[in-house]
């Protein structure tokens, strides 16, 4: 999908507006070595690697971006998993992250507003008497969620009297197997993962509706305030001129879309 020339030009026109308001504070937090180190945590949503080992995705195209806003050069530091990243950002070995700001997280790291949104959907199996949300959220009924994550938070306040099955993140094969096993009644996941991985669980079917949405956002260190507001504007600027919608398509991730302005 190409971008007309009119948003090219409102694309070129904000980033060179936001770039002229950079603060040297702002700068220097964000590119302390000289150049902005994202720390990029490989999950298929935000970032995957292709066959030559090059990580692409939403979250590099953003990374890039901010780098080329910034002027300096960018330097992406790749991690299996979210509690790797923010250790990297907390040990000074990365500048900023992409991740949903779990109320955990948010103990840890400040948060820009969300770039992007993401539903998550609740996956049943064949023969399962849930027909809606609501017949989901039951005392007794008993769903599937990755621990420590902003899908756990999510269905916790959404699904609030139904017993909740943690896995470790991304351990959807295990969350299957529970659901063969009559172990777990659904699983909650988002929507571009459950229909990445929905042919493996045969007869399956997605419950109408979504839980809620789930949040992504560019997560700087609590120390370095002027990169906060420097995330934020960046934010704004990449919503508002259509890149993160753009990157998105590109990255194919169904079920996800930049949040309203």
């Amino acid at each position: 999908m190409r971008m007309s020339f009119a948003c090219l030009i409102a694309l070129l026109l904000a980033t060179a507006a936001q770039a002229q308001s950079i603060t040297a504070e702002q700068k220097s937090q964000l590119a302390l070595t000289g150049a902005l180190r994202a720390a990029i945590v490989t999950i298929p949503f935000l970032a995957k690697k292709d066959a030559s080992g090059a990580v692409t995705g939403v979250a590099p195209d953003l990374a890039a971006e901010m780098a080329r806003v910034l002027g300096v050069p960018y330097q992406p530091r790749v991690y299996e998993t979210p509690n790797a990243g923010i250790k990297a950002m907390r040990d000074g070995l990365a500048d900023f992250i992409f991740l949903a700001p779990t109320p955990e997280r948010l103990g840890q790291l400040d948060f820009a507003p969300a770039f992007m949104e993401m539903e998550l959907s609740l996956l049943v199996p064949a023969g399962s008497p849930i027909q809606t949300l609501a017949d989901a959220d039951q005392p007794g009924r008993r769903i599937v969620v990755y621990e420590r994550s902003a899908n756990e938070e999510m269905v916790r306040q959404n699904l609030p009297k139904a017993t909740r099955l943690l896995v470790p993140l991304s351990a959807y094969e295990k969350a299957f197997a529970m659901i063969k096993a009559g172990e777990a009644d659904a699983f909650a996941d988002l929507l571009y993962q459950v229909a990445a991985h929905q042919a493996e669980l045969l007869g399956s079917r997605l419950v109408p509706g979504a839980i809620g949405h789930n949040a992504m956002a560019i997560g700087t260190v609590k120390e370095k305030p002027a990169a906060a507001v420097f995330a934020k504007a960046f934010t704004e600027t990449a919503i508002k001129s259509g890149l993160v919608a753009k990157s998105i398509a590109k990255a194919g991730v169904r079920g996800a879309a930049p949040p309203a302005m």
